[in-house]
């Protein structure tokens, strides 16, 4: 998958951004699933188009419905510089191999012991 357009930018309250994105591709059930594998997700399958939520500690949150091609991405304040390409790391990880997989899991890691130290804050 791929973000083919930003289409909304906002400043929160709090301090965070948020960014809305359209990708290449519908977000699948197998997308939210693979989420797991990187933070915690919510997934609200009751309803007339199921909504997601995936929410990862010290990078960012990303909201959506199912079968959609628009996301909602609200990225921390004091990291969106380090974790803002670590999205398009996962929209590439997700259809690709297990190699790709790992590479997203060791620049996870790396991102969060930069974070972590309070590295490029």
């Amino acid at each position: 998958m791929k973000i083919v357009e930003e289409i909304h930018s906002e400043d929160c309250f709090d301090g965070n951004f948020i960014k809305e994105y359209i990708l290449d591709e519908v977000v699948t059930k197998a997308w939210v699933d693979f989420l797991k594998d990187f933070g915690r997700v919510t997934f609200l399958d009751g309803l007339a188009q199921p909504f997601y939520s995936f929410d990862k500690k010290y990078f960012f949150t990303i909201k959506g419905l199912l079968d959609d091609t628009k996301i909602k991405v609200i990225y921390r304040r004091n990291t969106m510089d380090m974790t803002a390409e670590f999205l398009q790391v996962l929209l590439d990880a997700f259809s690709k191999t297990d190699a790709d997989r790992s590479t997203a899991k060791k620049l996870e890691r790396d991102l969060l012991d930069k974070i972590e130290k309070g590295e490029n804050l």
